[in-house]
């Protein structure tokens, strides 16, 4: 198959798919779910390149971002690192760093509860909540995705976040974590 250039000299994703599917069609491999794979997976490697890029201009990784944002859908409420790790579809090691980054930097607290002493509930500051609302103005307005996402037509608008949202709840059942019995 000829191959065709796009930008700065990189395969078009269509040959890219192609030349996919009939390597693993020849290995005798069920193909049909490919294509689907194949372009939310580097969908989803442009969107963090994108998204870190965003967010890099305020001192803060996608991560950051996301993290920063589930505090603030509960704030006031404080929330457990457990419950955030959760949230967050990470674990309480990979969490932690990131919070204690994030707490140095004045973005968000951790306070000791009075009625259990192993936990720290973590809140998110004013200067956090400042950060995350700067974040999610650039990326309206910056943000690659959602300028190709508001060219598309309403009806595929709309097509592509309920598809989106059915396969999200589906896989998200299959990842929920186990609670411990004293959780």
């Amino acid at each position: 198959m000829p191959r065709t250039a796009g930008p700065a000299g990189s395969v078009v994703p269509a040959e890219q798919l192609a030349a996919g599917k009939a390597f693993f069609a020849e290995a005798g491999l069920d193909v049909r779910h490919f294509g689907a794979i194949w372009h939310l997976y580097k969908i989803g490697q442009l969107m963090a390149t994108d998204l870190n890029a965003v967010s890099g201009r305020h001192g803060l990784s996608i991560a950051d971002f996301h993290l920063l944002g589930a505090l603030m859908m509960r704030a006031p409420e404080p929330l457990r690192a457990t419950d955030l790790a959760q949230a967050l579809n990470v674990t309480n090691a990979a969490l932690s760093g990131r919070v204690r980054r994030l707490a140095s930097a004045g973005l968000l607290i951790c306070t000791p509860d009075p009625l259990d002493q192993r936990s720290r509930p973590i809140t998110l500051t004013a200067e956090g909540a400042d950060r995350v609302a700067a974040i999610a103005r650039d990326l309206e307005t910056q943000g690659r995705f959602v300028r190709r996402f508001h060219a598309l037509e309403t009806a595929d608008q709309m097509a592509l976040e309920r598809i989106a949202a059915a396969l999200h709840t589906a896989l998200a059942r299959d990842f929920v974590a186990t609670r411990r019995g004293d959780a």
